[in-house]
């Protein structure tokens, strides 16, 4: 059995992605350290290692053994074949060319057939992933405290606060459901914006007071998730740039994933926002780990009974 404290560090001690040796894997961690496009704290760039490092108390066992969920009464993850890609090569301050990179790195996994799995990084490499699957309509799935909409900040369009604006600006996304919305920073033009542009927007208190419901209605077909930590509540996930209180849990998050999966196929996910230099316990990269795992499993063992 793989060891927290031996070898080298990729996510949940899994092997380095060869392209040249089989198995081609189901799923591949791709790591996008950048974090100059944040408008509070930085350190996301440091996200990736950090969740890597976390997540080697959940080292990943042979195919055929997986984990085991208590909570639910079964196995998880026991027939996926997962790799890690490493990182791509970010160049500080070649903001464009880092898009083309992002793009290229994610490219090259769909060409094998792979699903992406990236780490960020703040939240404007979403925009970049995307670009990667201009030949898929997509459902695009936000999971976040805030909107993301803005359509710019003193004049500049590509930071952490405008994602999900620039992505709804591609021709290949078909809808755009935002959930966990609770920052008070994002303006009544931006909300009126996402409106108009057809968006789902769903609260953190509608998901707390009604944790089933199913705010998927309607979608199906190819979708893609972006999940930004700060929809957890910084008691738990205290190491992002822009946390806000009052947010959601592990189990929130594990059902409304659960649910999604049961009506769309993910394509990709990624995770962004996670600051190691703001938790000195690490508990925020160790949540991450375990949310990137919920995910894998919504999407690739079977569903639960109804």
């Amino acid at each position: 059995m793989s060891m927290p404290f031996a070898g080298l560090v990729t996510f949940a001690m899994v092997p380095r992605d060869d392209p040249g040796e089989p198995p081609i894997p189901d799923a591949a961690i791709l790591g996008i350290p950048t974090d100059e496009a944040t408008t509070q704290h930085p350190g996301a760039r440091y996200g990736p290692r950090a969740i890597r490092e976390a997540s080697t108390q959940y080292p990943f066992f042979t195919r055929g053994r997986g984990y085991y969920d208590p909570i639910r009464s079964r196995p998880m993850l026991t027939e996926i074949t997962l790799r890690d890609s490493g990182d791509v090569d970010i160049v500080p301050t070649l903001l464009e060319d880092n898009g083309r990179r992002i793009a290229g790195a994610v490219s090259g996994l769909r060409d094998r057939g792979i699903l992406p799995v990236c780490l960020g990084g703040d939240h404007s490499i979403t925009p970049a992933i995307l670009a990667a699957y201009t030949d898929t309509p997509l459902h695009l799935i936000q999971l976040d405290a805030h909107l993301d909409y803005a359509e710019h900040l003193a004049g500049a369009t590509e930071t952490h606060a405008s994602p999900m604006r620039r992505a709804r600006e591609f021709d290949h996304i078909r809808s755009l459901t935002q959930v966990g919305m609770r920052s008070i920073v994002s303006s009544p033009a931006d909300y009126a914006a996402a409106r108009s542009a057809g968006n789902r927007i769903v609260t953190t208190e509608q998901v707390l007071q009604s944790p089933r419901s199913d705010w998927w209605e309607g979608l199906s077909g190819p979708a893609y998730l972006t999940l930004d930590i700060d929809v957890l509540d910084p008691a738990i996930a205290p190491g992002t740039g822009f946390a806000e209180p009052g947010g959601l849990s592990l189990r929130h998050i594990s059902r409304l994933v659960r649910s999604l999966t049961r009506r769309v196929k993910l394509v990709g996910f990624d995770l962004v926002e996670v600051n190691p230099y703001l938790d000195a316990s690490r508990r925020t990269g160790v949540l991450a780990a375990r949310l990137i795992l919920e995910v894998l499993s919504a999407i690739f063992d079977p569903p639960d009974a109804p």
